[in-house]
């Protein structure tokens, strides 16, 4: 009696070669491995080995436990000593079993005998998967239900055996690259045409032979594919380099099944007169003009009953010619299916415009292992090897593949140019030569076109397709780094021979044709080139004589948004303004270069109004390093230096960025100069927040008396002023002041809750986000735990809605006190971490310094004790030699934490620990911090 049953067939891949290279004893030792595993995994899955040779052969009640046991088999004997590859055949039909008894089992019978159709089918099916593939009949994936499991249909295969075609299918994880099975002398695919089976490799076409590996794309291929079994026609628009060729082709060559009648190429790029598109296209498939009809109209009529793949290659330069053809077959003939590439889309009625994007880029540190998942690195290293077959990519290479890649942008072409070069240097050498990408990367393939064995040729190739107003407008373009919006581009290539009006509608042509690129944003939309095509408009800029004028206009722009943005800060929309800020950044830093050449092109004070402009996102936002470098630039400048106004607002943004990262002296001693230049100039609009950023100075070197001094003569001026914004940031510093000087409770919260009011009344969230931070720490020091966790969260609150990363790190550190405090050790860890991570990125020295002490508390409470130690006196090391003082608070809960690590260990242990650890390098440091944070959250989980 029969049953339906899931019979699955594997076969150890090269076996035989296999045992040739590592001989029979070594053989032996790895089937037994193989063995071992195999059958381990049959308990699991619910199923019988029935039958054993270089695979096996093995029944499961349900198509489902023969896939999960199929994917365990091939990762576990992929993990072997020596690793081996398996292919696999499912199918689900009626068998009939024969259950032997004893005696003939000890005679040489299987304990369980198969019969039936079943077994050969799942036989031809096994027969012809790649190694690593998992193939099914219809009949199991029929029977396959798994929400996590992908299936694809390979086509219909004839085999050896079987009298009719069967379909196959492949099953994986979602997001499985599926490969082709093999195709071979005794099985092949086939499609039906009419009522008998056409073998595929029988169907006309004349696909170009590919002499290299497709590597990659795998989601755009299966978009693709996808896409052409119900669209019309599918346009794979990007610029070129991109691989729109090659992925038309590969998507052709695994579509072919569907397609009895011929899958036809048309490369239209050696094509210049538009009338000749119709006639080669007509050569292409066979078509010769009829009486009394037009070409066209004979190429519908052939087209009219079959089903053909045709594909328009490098239609951009006939774009007219090429759309109406392509109409006129879409409306002729049904069963036609129409892949194009293009840098513009054909514009035609049911067309499928879809964007081929620059290979994804790998992240800088990524380790040896991620590298080799990158398709750009894939990409690379392939090529590369088919110049130099002994080249390999180690962990040592990884930096300067990353660094090759990322500045080839993810161009395929560029990245193929490039690797012709490891023929002759290595990829540093390549590296250092890529200054001139255009010179540098030469060298393609001899039966590529011309215009693609250069990058320049490429891309001169898409620039004389341009109108004259496009070129122009592309060239414009050159002085932006990063991106830009469209205000910045009507205002900076707005003049004659364009008009600001032009703008839109020319922008809007060179993203069609796919030489900007469209990004969207949160609440915008930016545009930006790829940096190749922007060398290449700098190059046809700077031969012009819009060059200077353009940098110019780009440089005041700029420095008119960074003053708005400035401006942005001090109110409500803080939040949107430092985004605008990070955006623009790379324009900014242009913009400052230019001014900082000191060429004669732009004034060189304007370098300071642009820093001067920036102080505050620069301090927010942890770019105070880059800041600083800036302003000690313009230090050197003579035009800086000979203006006492000028010099004073240099010395100024210099001090507030050496205080952002707890480098009291330099801000003192910059503030020092800027107050002496200050007093002459005898005005209270700049002598105020001199005054205000000397007690904020004082304050942090220790010298209360001297900030309150100095706090109180800046609080009169700005009163004088009338500025309310800088009047509640010095009662905030007066609030500071009482709490690092130990005043109580009531002396500081007066001044405190003046400034909160003040900083409400004119909508200042940074300045309230301080305030409340600091009336969370005088909760927290009078012992008020309730009190200090609502201000704390509240000064987070209003931090994350304006985007002040730097206070919302300190408003989590002081968080974690409090978790601290009530022993809640997994808030603390992620509290501690975050902020810890925050202060080293944003070099807030002396904050994650008391961050690093707190880990220590952390260390202790886990009973940690030696690097609770460690972490202590290394700490207090790097705190003596940056000469950081404590509040009074602070300074009382520092001694008592030493206390209470003294007490938890012998005195001789502590003293060893203790100086072992001011061996420990800043590095060494933060990692062993960041080490406990992690290690708290694997104990907690």
């Amino acid at each position: 009696m029969s049953e339906i049953r899931a019979l699955l067939l594997t076969d150890v891949v090269d076996s035989t070669q296999l045992s040739e290279e590592l001989g029979d004893a070594v053989m032996a030792e790895l089937w037994t491995q193989h063995d071992r595993v195999a059958r381990d995994l049959l308990p699991l899955w619910r199923g019988r080995e029935i039958d054993k040779t270089d695979g096996m052969l093995l029944l499961f009640a349900g198509v489902e436990d023969a896939v999960r046991y199929a994917q365990a088999y091939h990762q576990a004997i992929g993990a072997l000593s020596i690793p081996l590859t398996a292919r696999a055949g499912l199918h689900l039909g009626a068998v009939i079993l024969r259950e032997n008894s004893a005696e003939d089992v000890s005679r040489g019978a299987k304990p369980l005998e198969v019969e039936g159709l079943a077994k050969p089918t799942a036989a031809r099916i096994m027969s012809i998967a790649a190694g690593g593939q998992t193939l099914l009949s219809a009949e199991a994936v029929a029977e396959l239900n798994a929400d996590d499991l992908a299936t694809e249909s390979h086509g219909h295969w004839m085999m050896k055996g079987v009298s009719d075609a069967l379909e196959i299918f492949e099953v994986g994880p979602k997001q499985t690259v599926f490969k082709a099975p093999l195709d071979g002398e005794k099985v092949y695919r086939v499609t039906r045409v009419g009522e008998r089976w056409l073998p595929v490799r029988e169907i006309p076409n004349n696909l170009p032979q590919q002499g290299s590996r497709f590597i990659g794309r795998e989601q755009e291929l299966r978009d693709i594919k996808e896409l052409l079994g119900s669209a019309r026609l599918v346009t794979l628009l990007g610029m070129g380099g991109l691989g729109k060729t090659r992925l038309s082709l590969q998507a052709a060559a695994e579509l072919m099944h569907r397609f009895p009648d011929g899958v036809w190429f048309l490369d239209l790029a050696p094509i210049s007169d538009p009338a000749l598109a119709l006639s080669e296209a007509a050569q292409v498939l066979g078509v010769r003009e009829e009486p009394e009809r037009s070409l066209l109209q004979s190429v519908c009529a052939y087209l009219k009953t079959r089903r053909v793949l045709m594909i328009f290659d490098n239609c951009e330069h006939l774009i007219k010619p090429a759309a109406e053809l392509a109409q006129a077959v879409v409306k002729a003939a049904p069963f036609v299916r129409l892949a194009a590439s293009s840098r513009e889309a054909l514009r035609i009625p049911g067309e499928h415009a879809y964007p081929i994007l620059p290979l994804p880029l790998p992240k800088p540190g990524d380790k040896l292992e991620t590298l080799l998942q990158s398709t750009a690195v894939r990409l690379f290293v392939d090529r590369a090897r088919a110049h130099k077959p002994s080249f390999e990519l180690t962990e040592d290479d990884a930096p300067a593949v990353i660094e090759l890649v990322s500045r080839l942008e993810g161009i395929p072409l560029a990245l193929e140019l490039a690797a012709a070069r490891v023929r002759a240097l290595s990829v540093s050498e390549i590296n250092r030569r890529l200054s001139d990408r255009y010179k540098f990367l030469t060298g393609g393939s001899r039966v590529l076109q011309e215009r693609q064995q250069t990058l320049r040729a490429l891309v001169d190739w898409s620039y004389e397709m341009l109108q004259e107003s496009e070129k122009t407008l592309l060239n414009r373009l050159a002085p932006f780094k990063g991106g830009f919006d469209m205000d910045a581009a009507e205002a900076v290539c707005g003049a004659e021979p364009l008009s600001a009006d032009e703008i839109l509608d020319l922008l809007t042509s060179l993203i069609e044709k796919s030489l900007v690129q469209q990004i969207e944003h949160p609440g915008s939309t930016r545009y930006k080139m790829l940096e190749t095509i922007r060398d290449y408009a700098r190059e046809k800029l700077s031969e012009s004589h819009e060059f200077n004028d353009l940098r110019v206009a780009h440089c005041h722009y700029y420095f008119d948004l960074a003053k708005r943005a400035r401006d942005g800060l001090r109110g409500p929309q803080q939040g949107a303004w430092l985004t605008c800020f990070e955006d623009e950044q790379d324009n900014l830093r242009a913009a400052m270069a230019l001014a900082q050449s000191d060429d004669g092109t732009v004034d060189p004070i304007l370098t300071v109004k642009l820093a001067v402009a920036q102080q505050n996102f620069w301090v927010l936002r942890g770019h105070a390093a880059e800041g600083r470098a800036a302003v000690a630039a313009m230090l050197g400048l003579d035009a800086v230096r000979g203006s006492p106004m000028v010099h004073a607002h240099a010395l100024y943004v210099a001090a507030v960025l050496a205080w952002s990262q707890s480098d009291h002296a330099a801000a003192l001693d910059a503030l020092s100069t800027c107050l002496a230049l200050r007093r002459d100039l005898a005005n209270p609009a700049l002598l105020a927040p001199t005054l205000s950023t000397i007690a904020l100075a004082k304050l942090s070197a220790g010298d209360g008396d001297g900030a309150r001094e100095a706090a109180r003569e800046s609080l009169q001026l700005f009163q004088q002023c009338e500025d309310p914004g800088n009047q509640a940031i010095v009662l905030l510093q007066l609030g500071q002041i009482d709490i690092f000087q130990g005043l109580g409770k009531l002396a500081g919260e007066q001044h405190l809750h003046d400034a909160l009011a003040l900083a409400r009344k004119i909508r200042h969230p940074e300045t309230e986000a301080e305030v409340e931070l600091a009336l969370g720490q005088i909760a927290f020091d009078a012992d008020e735990p309730a009190q200090a966790t609502l201000a704390f969260a509240r000064s987070l609150k209003i931090c994350l809605a304006a985007g002040d990363r730097r206070g919302a790190a300190n408003a989590l550190w002081w968080q974690s006190k409090l978790d601290l405090q009530s022993a809640l050790f997994e808030q603390a860890r992620v509290h501690l971490g975050d902020a810890l991570s925050a202060f080293h990125a944003f070099g807030m020295r002396e904050q994650l310094l008391g961050c690093l002490e707190d880990h220590a508390a952390l260390a202790l409470l886990l009973s940690d004790h030696e690097l609770s130690v460690g972490l202590a006196a290394a700490t207090g090391q790097l705190r003596d030699n940056a000469k950081l003082c404590r509040s009074a608070g602070a300074e009382r809960r520092w001694q008592a934490l030493l206390s209470q690590i003294r007490e938890a260990m012998e005195t001789e242990a502590f003293e060893l620990h203790w100086q072992s650890a001011l061996n420990w390098s800043s590095d060494e440091l933060l990692n062993k911090a960041l080490g406990l944070t992690v290690r708290v959250a694997a104990s907690l989980h």
